[in-house]
């Protein structure tokens, strides 16, 4: 039998359901199967009248009802309870009612199809039912196109009773640049509600005004803090059902997004990365590459043509916040008694405090005290580095400006006379100081003046926290919030094993697909990856991971968030 199409039919027309015959070869229908699938993985069913033509009399409709409500089905998918339900399509209705939605869709890229003439939509389930362990009967998923039977529903469903105990997806992809890894653990449970997000806001202000813009007594909406930003949420509702009608409703071209709430489940979602050489990791600036400071990270990688990317340190809406360092030069200045990894042209890393001074010497003079990356006021010298942007016209109008390269003075000019963008191996010296003078072929250097001195020369460095452990490193909270300290959240962490270094994206907030790690989980992570450090990066909704053209993880906005740059490694 052939798959009839999941997408156009809509869930309340769902006639009622034909008895299935009780030999052990009849074909069963798609409600029994979902049903009883429902039942082994004790989801809870919903009663009473919620759609025209399904109520709690008909067969399986309280599990109908219940997929739903729970976000096992889609109001999008065409589910005719009566046809004939396929192997596939029973593989397929078994990882959506234990929350593997989202590992199945990354699936149907990440693993190569054995059987190309399976749709695009269903493909990744049928991988899956292979590659995860325990695996799926082999008498279901070697032979997709056929219709279920009695006998081979019954392995499906002891299949299901077993993943209850322990179901676990591990997946590497390897290239030359470096590995992919995708994990996933356990069943998920139902979320405890939803919401639909009708947009993230850099100001309350700006969430409160269209928050007004949008509410009515139906649908009254509210702003609440998402992570370091606002949010405009309608209320928190059972069904899913619900907040899909409002979804389409208030949308509106406004992407509003549904996004599970509370719940609680042991489903657990990461990804790493692991450079072949640490060396290759880069920061990747957006303002070098656009004129924009902040962009997706799916955007930034693919135009600096990256394989692979993770989102880095913290930020704000004017740029990143602590240290940063890409191509041997500053980029930011730190903050104040936070921690950050660091790593030299060699690939060589270090964990620990971020804090540091630059300091400028022109000829072998005495070095002083110089700002970075800032607007230079009268009596002020400064260095303009092009992670930032290559633009002429950071240098400004006033002052003398130089062009440095290999430590000489290229040009110094008045700035008026200044016109040509900065090489990417380029930086400025932009002075306001009548006193300060510089001429072409004078000799000038940098000196980065640390606080806590790294053994390395650091190319490349990114500030976060806090740091979870490291050599010699005692634990403590970098006077970060309570929420990152003490509340499960979405995590980022870069690590270290002595040889190389790991990019790790743990997912959370979502009880159906990932749980999300505490930062003593997030330690137990690192700890058994075998690494020796770890460093806690920006979370939350920024918390993603890039590869080759694909977002591995679930953001747990449901979007994408714009930031100003990312870790990556670039195609070879």
């Amino acid at each position: 039998m052939s798959f009839m199409p999941l997408k156009k039919i809509a869930v309340p027309v769902l006639a009622l359901l034909v008895a299935a015959a009780g030999t052990a070869g009849a074909e069963v229908p798609r409600g029994k199967v979902l049903g009883e699938l429902m039942q082994v993985l004790d989801l809870p069913l919903k009663t009473g009248k919620t759609f025209g033509d399904v109520d709690e009399t008909t067969p399986y409709g309280p599990a109908l009802l219940s997929a739903l409500s729970l976000g096992i089905l889609y109001p999008a998918d065409d589910f005719s309870p009566e046809i004939a339900c396929t192997n596939a399509e029973a593989l397929m209705f078994a990882f959506q009612a234990m929350g593997f939605r989202h590992e199945a869709e990354t699936a149907a890229w990440a693993l190569p199809p054995e059987d190309k003439s399976l749709p695009a939509y269903i493909s990744g389930y049928v991988a899956l039912a292979k590659s995860v362990q325990p695996a799926a009967p082999r008498s279901v998923s070697s032979k997709p196109w056929d219709s279920i039977t009695e006998t081979q529903l019954s392995e499906v469903l002891e299949w299901a009773g077993r993943c209850r105990a322990s179901l676990v997806w591990d997946h590497e992809i390897k290239r030359p640049e470096g590995a992919l890894r995708i994990h996933r653990e356990n069943v998920g449970r139902p979320p405890q509600g939803w919401r639909v997000q009708l947009g993230i806001f850099d100001t309350e202000a700006q969430a409160s005004a269209f928050a007004r813009k949008k509410t009515s007594e139906a649908c009254p909406l509210s702003v609440r803090e998402v992570d370091f930003s606002y949010g405009v949420f309608t209320p928190l509702v059972a069904d899913r059902s619900q907040a899909h009608e409002w979804a389409t409703r208030l949308g509106n071209g406004f992407g509003a997004v549904i996004l599970p709430e509370s719940g609680d489940s042991s489903a657990l979602f990461w990804t790493s990365f692991t450079p072949a050489d640490p060396a290759d990791a880069v920061i990747g600036m957006n303002r070098a590459v656009s004129s924009q400071t902040l962009a997706k990270l799916s955007e930034i990688a693919a135009a600096h043509k990256a394989l692979a990317a993770v989102n880095g340190g913290y930020f704000g809406g004017n740029g990143p916040i602590g240290t940063l360092f890409a191509g041997g030069l500053p980029v930011t200045l730190p903050y104040y008694n936070r921690s950050m990894a660091a790593w030299d042209k060699r690939g060589k890393m270090y964990f620990g405090g971020g804090e540091f001074r630059m300091r400028l010497s022109v000829n072998g003079g005495p070095f002083a005290p110089v700002l970075l990356n800032s607007k230079v006021d009268y009596g002020s010298t400064a260095i303009l580095t092009p992670a930032l942007g290559a633009s002429e016209t950071r240098a400004g109008n006033n002052g003398l400006v130089a062009r440095v390269h290999d430590e000489l003075v290229q040009e110094a000019v008045p700035a008026l006379q200044f016109s040509r963008d900065m090489g990417p191996d380029e930086w400025l010296i932009v002075s306001r100081d009548p006193k300060f003078t510089l001429q072409k072929g004078d000799r000038v250097a940098l000196e980065t003046q640390w606080r806590e001195t790294p053994p390395i020369d650091v190319a490349s460095a990114v500030q976060a926290g806090p740091l979870l452990y490291a050599p010699g490193h005692q634990f403590w909270d970098e006077m970060l919030s309570l929420s990152i300290l003490t509340l499960r959240h979405p995590r980022t962490l870069l690590g270290w094993d002595g040889k190389r270094m790991v990019w790790i994206v743990a997912d959370g907030r979502s009880s159906w697909h990932s749980r999300g790690l505490f930062l003593n989980e997030a330690e137990q992570l690192g700890r058994r990856l075998g690494l020796t450090a770890l460093l806690n990066l920006d979370g939350g909704g920024s918390s993603e991971m890039w590869w080759d053209g694909h977002v591995v993880n679930a953001v747990s906005d449901g979007r994408e968030r714009r930031m100003p740059y990312g870790l990556m490694v670039l195609k070879k």
